[in-house]
This record gives structure tokens, sequence and C-alpha cells, in this order.
């Protein structure tokens, strides 16, 4: 008669973990260092991955280098530690199962691997194959020991799968290597896993399709196939989403419910005059459509927060104007923010082309201005009469006082922390602000970086987005290089092209956080063309530390031809217009983003002629910088480009300041798992819609309360 299953400890979830059973101060201290802190956390620390062991492979079928792991069962017919130089050594072993031979080689932990891989051991041993030398070997493979039975169980399918966990060497100083913390694992989740307490009503459970959580635990952490595995991640991706989701939706609800904003009663006639009169060309159909999505936010007593996305040169800067026009004629106070100051010079010039004689007060404010100047733009500012202002960080400085603050339009929304466009948003805590209302806001990039694609895929801000180009652009080819080789030619064909009348900017990276390292390798640079070849061509600079009018100058001499070639560090990355400008060259391009890289080449092609576009890259290039240049060369299409970027870079900290790397997110990818996220968003919105303070659902709330609630300072700056 079989033995009657143990009953689960009723251990609280919020046990200490050093207080779980078989974990103890020196492994609870190796746990808290990666972040688990009780035995919730625990029960949640999931496989990284997992490796299939229902099936073996032959080791006669391998022919060459495999994707994805395999496992190979055999007996070890030869083992030995080999000198290396420099001190290190290796421990290899040849692997045979009668259908062939396999190496298999350990770079780490040679003396402890070498005391149990030894000739006649005989297992199961997991992991990729490489070719080295043209012979197959796995690299420090995962090994299981098997009896007799279960190797037989293996040859014939009857295997399973093996979880692999998040381990390093913090783990391994307390005795907790892959075997070990996987044996742990397995103790852990049989004897405590009941603990979780179910968050979902039956009903709704069940109506999702989502296991009882106490299933889920056991699916990721002990599955038998992959549908088990995918069953188990399900649950656990989905609650991960609702509760975010939950978090936005209770956001916007007391955003919209809770929180006063400014209602603009009307369009008037100054707004009429700049679309009818002033502006040379006509608006596209998508400029008209979301410039009646932004005034529909606007005409509403709460704040608008929108994200307008609107690829290189699709004319988000007109929409922003005329936004900014119709706050100042209702009486309002308008800003622009700009990442650097020849993007805010480039904006106020167009603003006042367009807006001259509307009686539209346009003023710049950045850091170079002289302080009599200053004091009397702050002066203005703080005396609350309706006007725009075009900035910088200088907007948000402690003096800045803008009283009657009604839109607040932040460009290129990337280059600003958080904090900072949180500063702008909330005007009160340092600059005053039109009374308890607070300011609509506008965020606009040409590039959605992987933070603002997130939040936009996941709905907490309203988007708006320009998908319509104005006619009369050219097409950019793109191409990457190893500048090693390819360098010398490349030049000589700019030059070549430059002197039958096309103009070029060649592009220098922020080589070190130091804008006198970036300005000495642009001049370098420039010295070295002129002496090579652009020998005889007049070839311009244009940096970051240049005073104000010599910037001017400079792009001037460009635009107007007087300069062909326009040496430049990363202040032409946005907001430089020249549309005769037809070829770029980008300077260790395997340094740049792919936000910057697209923008950079946004440089060229305005006009009606086509551009082309050299990425000059030098090894030893990352893999991930690699991809990145891929991306230039396969598209350019600016919102294909964010989606790639959000693979590459990682979405950014939701609940902090961060700009990019891995989210909060343990569970759920939110590019592979966007429409489960669309689903989580259906069902919070749905759940607040029949219960507003949650009480209908005490579990969720309680759920809510612990993981979300008190995290959501941050989204309001999108």
């Amino acid at each position: 008669m079989a033995a009657p299953a143990k009953e689960k400890k009723a251990a609280p979830p919020d046990l200490p973990v050093l207080y779980v059973r078989g974990v103890g101060p020196r492994k609870g201290e190796a746990f808290e260092r990666a972040g688990v802190h009780t035995l919730r956390d625990l029960l949640y620390y999931v496989p990284r991955r997992y490796i299939d062991r229902t099936t073996a492979t032959r080791i006669g079928s391998l022919r060459g280098e495999t994707k994805g792991e395999v496992t190979v069962i055999g007996r070890i017919t030869d083992a030995r530690l080999v000198s290396a130089r420099g001190g290190k050594s290796r421990y290899e072993a040849l692997l045979s199962d009668g259908t062939g031979d396999l190496k298999l080689v350990w770079f780490r932990q040679t003396n402890k691997i070498r005391r149990w891989i030894r000739e006649g051991y005989a297992a199961a041993f997991s992991g990729k194959v490489n070719l080295y030398g043209g012979f197959p070997q796995i690299a420090h493979p995962e090994v299981m020991a098997l009896s007799r039975g279960e190797m037989q169980d293996l040859r014939e399918g009857r295997g399973r799968w093996i979880a692999l966990y998040p381990g390093g060497q913090v783990f391994e100083k307390v005795g907790l290597e892959a075997r070990p913390l996987r044996n742990l694992m397995d103790r852990i989740v049989g004897e405590y896993n009941g603990c979780l307490p179910e968050i979902w009503p039956d009903s709704m459970r069940e109506q999702l399709a989502l296991p009882r959580i106490r299933e889920a635990i056991e699916l990721v952490h002990r599955p038998h196939n992959r549908r088990e595995k995918d069953r188990g991640w399900l649950r656990l991706k989905f609650d991960e989403l609702f509760i975010l989701q939950l978090l936005w939706a209770w956001t916007r609800r007391r955003t919209r419910e809770q929180t006063k904003g400014i209602a603009y009663p009307a369009v008037r006639e100054t707004t009429r005059a700049l679309i009818e009169k002033k502006l040379p060309f006509e608006l596209t159909g998508a400029q008209k459509r979301v410039l009646r999505e932004i005034w529909a936010d606007m005409k509403r007593p709460h704040p608008m927060t929108r994200l307008l996305q609107g690829d290189v040169g699709s004319g988000k800067t007109v929409v922003a104007l005329v936004a900014m026009t119709i706050a100042v004629e209702n009486g309002f106070q308008a800003v622009l923010m700009a990442p650097t100051e020849i993007l805010a010079e480039q904006h106020f010039l167009t603003s006042r082309k367009f807006i001259d004689d509307l009686e539209v007060p346009v003023e710049l404010l950045v850091g170079g201005s002289g302080a009599k100047q200053r004091r009397e733009k702050l002066a203005q500012l703080a005396a609350g009469k309706p006007g725009i202002t075009i900035g910088t960080h200088a907007l948000i400085q402690e003096a800045v006082q803008i009283p009657k603050l009604g839109l607040a339009v932040i460009d290129e929304q990337h280059r600003f922390g958080v904090a900072q466009r949180l500063t702008l948003m909330h005007p009160g805590r340092t600059k005053g602000s039109a009374g308890a209302e607070k300011p609509d806001v506008l965020v606009m990039t040409a590039t959605p970086i992987p933070r603002s694609l997130a939040l936009a895929i996941y709905g907490d801000l309203e988007v708006s987005r320009l998908d319509e180009m104005p006619p009369g652009r050219g097409t950019v080819q793109t191409s990457a290089h190893n500048a090693n080789a390819d360098r010398r030619r490349i030049y000589e064909e700019v030059a070549k092209r430059v002197r039958a009348g096309d103009r070029a900017y060649i592009i220098f990276p922020l080589v070190q956080e130091s804008e006198k390292v970036d300005l000495a390798a642009a001049q370098q640079g420039r010295e070295e063309l002129l002496r090579g070849p652009f020998k005889g061509l007049a070839v311009g600079l244009l940096h970051g530390r240049m005073p104000v009018d010599e910037k001017g100058e400079a792009m001037a001499a460009f635009a107007s031809g007087q300069t062909p070639v326009l040496v430049s560090t990363t202040v032409v990355e946005v907001g430089v217009d020249v549309p005769e400008a037809t070829l770029m060259v980008v300077e260790h391009a395997e340094r740049f983003g792919l936000a910057q890289l697209h923008q950079l080449r946004g440089r060229i092609g305005r006009g009606g002629r086509d551009g082309r576009c050299w990425l000059l890259a030098y090894p030893p290039v990352t893999q991930a910088a690699r991809a990145r240049l891929q991306t230039m060369i396969r598209t350019t299409d600016g919102f294909v480009i964010a989606e790639e970027d959000l693979r590459i870079r990682g979405a950014g900290d939701y609940f902090g300041v961060r700009q990019s790397g891995l989210p909060p997110l343990r569970f759920a990818d939110i590019v592979e798992d966007h429409d489960l996220a669309k689903r989580a968003r259906q069902v919070a919105d749905d759940i607040l819609a029949r219960s507003r303070e949650l009480t209908d659902y005490p579990a969720l709330r309680d759920e809510f309360r612990r993981v979300a609630l008190g995290k959501a300072t941050w989204l309001e700056a999108g």
C-alpha cells in the first residue's frame, strides 16, 4: 500500500528565507544577495532555462554545431588536465556512446571536476555542441548522474525536463552549484508550495483558463514536458502583467477623476491664422488627425499626457507649435524643452518664422544666455504673461517660475531623465503653477526608446502617431563597414561626390563622457581628412562647446554650400535641417545606440534627392552592436527600429529612473507577450469598472497593495 502524500507545511509566505528548512544562515545570505528574502520569493525563484532530457541524442548523429542544447548519454573513455599559457588549465574528457566520440571541456573548477569526471564514469551530459578544430565538443556541460534504469528511460524517451536556476559564484561559495541548488529548490517546492494564497476567484480563474497558483509553481519548477512548462509560466506571466496593468489603470483613473487640469475653451483666430495663412505648406492627413486628438484632450478638465510618435521629418514640431499656440491664445504659458542648445535654437527660429506677426511672444532660454538677459526672461516668465518659451534643462532649474504653465512639450524625451521630466510636469514643486491645475504634457520622439515604447504598448500613455511623411523626401541607403579595411575607400568616394556638388556630414561619437575628448576627436578627424581625401575642400566643424553665434555660422556655411562638408559631434543628432545634405559617414558606429543612429541618418535625404549613409565600425564589434548595425541596414522605419531597440536594450525600469536595461518584469516579455498584456489590461479595466476600490476582490486587493500600490509616482513621467 502506497504511503500517503506528505502534507505541505503551512508556513507563512513572508517567512525569512534563512528560516526555511534546508536553507539556513549561509545559504540564506546567498539568496538574499540574489534578491530572495522570503519564502514567497524563494517559490518565485524560477528556473532561467530548462534542459529537455526526454530524449537522448546519439553522438554519431551530431554532424556539426547545434542551435540548441542536446543531451547525450555515454561513458568517459579518457580524461586529463591540460595546462595552458598563463598558468591556467582546462579539464578535457572524451565521451563515447558506441556511435561516436564527443569532447567535454571545463575551464573553471577544474580540480573539483577532475575528482568525479574520470575514466569509466557514465552519466547524461547536456549542452550546446560547438566545433573546435573540426571536432564536436560541449563546454561546461550540465551533468546528471543516472541509474541504469534512468539511462534506459532516457534512451527510450521516458526522461524529464530539468530546471536550471540562476546561480553564480555567490551560490557556489556556499555549496549551491547547479545540481545542489536544483535539489534544494525541488525539496522546497515539494514541501512549501501550498503556502501561497490564491488571488483569483475560481470562476474568474477558470474563465481566464489559468491554473491555480499552487499548480503553476509546480509546473514551472518541475515540468514533465513543454506543455506543462508553458501552462505554469502563463499563470506567472499573467499575474505579473495584470498587477502592472491594474496599477496603470488605477493611476489613469486617479489622474482623470482626482487631478484637476486645464480645460481650454476654444481654438481661436490666432491658431487658425497659423494653420491657414502662416504655414507655407498644407498639413498632412496624419498631422490633422493628431491635432484633433490633442485638441480633444485639451478641451477636457483633466491633464493631458500624450506621446507623439513620428519618424524623422514627419512634422512633429509643427504639431507642437499649433498646440502651444492654442494654450497661449487661451491665456496660458507654454514651454518646449529640448535636449541640446542647437535643437532649442532650431525650434526657436522655426517658431519665430511661422508665428511672426501673430502676437504670440516666443523666447529662448538656454544655459549660455547672458546674466542680464537671463534675469529679464526669468522675470517675464514669473509674471505669468502668456507666451511660448523654448529652452533646454535651464527650464527646470530652481530659479525658473512659470505660474501659468498650461502646456509642456518635451522633445526627444529619451534624452531627459525621468526625474527631469517629472519636474517640468509638476511645476508647483519648484516653479509655481496655475493654481492646483496640472499642465498638459506632450512628449515627442522620432524613435521611441524602449521605456516609452513599453509604456505605449501597455497603454499608460495616450498615443498619437504621425505615420505619414510629407511629400518630397528622398530615400537613404545604408551600409556598414569594417573601418580598418574600407575607411580610406569610402572617404575617397565621399570626396568625389562632394566635388560633384553633394554635401556631407562626418559624425564622430562621444568617445568618453567628456565634451573635451569628444571635441578633440572631431578636431583631429577634421585635420586628418583635410590632409588626406578632403584636401582642397572646405570642411566645417560643429561641436557642443562652440558659442551660439559660432554654431549658427557653422550651420549657415554648411546650409549655403560654402563648406560642403561638416565634421560634427552628435550635436546634429536632432533638429538640424539642411535639405541639400545627402551624404553621411558615422565614425565608430558600433558605439552608438539605435535611436542615435536613426536620428543622425535622419539629417540626410530631407530634400528630394536620395541619401547615402556609411556606418564605420572598428573591431572588435559586440554581438549587440552588430545587431544594431544590421537593423539600420535593414530598415529606415523608426517604429521597427524602436521595437528592435526594445529587444536589444530592454524596456527600462518602470518603477525607477533607469532609461534602459532589464525591466522589473521577472516572468513576462514585453515584446513576446504583447497580446497577453492587452488581455491583462482589459481584465484590469473591467475589474475596476465593477469594483472601484477592489472591495469585491479582497485577495486581488491585498496582492495589489503588497506588490504595486505606492509605486505609481514615476509612471506620471511617461
